[in-house]
């Protein structure tokens, strides 16, 4: 599972075996599980909630979409490096 981001009590990551979806990434505050938020990571340079089974509040998430597009670019590289330089966007914003 590699860790991307840990900051305000969240982790930002995701699963390891994922590499056949599009780039994305989990939110928890606890240990990782099934349950996670999940974010689908445009190519557009903006972020879409897949869902939030986390339930996470709206004010932390807009502050994690904040923070995660200063990191867009780290984290879309991250993906590449972790992935052997494999990068799917989903294609559509709906």
């Amino acid at each position: 599972m590699p860790e991307f981001l840990r900051a305000a009590g969240f982790k930002i990551y995701f699963w390891s075996n994922e590499k056949n979806e599009p780039i994305h990434f989990h939110i928890t505050q606890g240990n990782p599980t099934e349950n996670d938020t999940k974010i689908w990571v445009l190519s557009s340079g903006s972020f879409q909630l897949a869902h939030n089974k986390g339930r996470i509040s709206e004010k932390d998430l807009s502050r994690i979409f904040s923070a995660m597009q200063i990191y867009y670019f780290e984290f879309v590289n991250f993906w590449k490096d972790f992935h052997g330089g494999e990068v799917r966007f989903k294609d559509k914003e709906n």
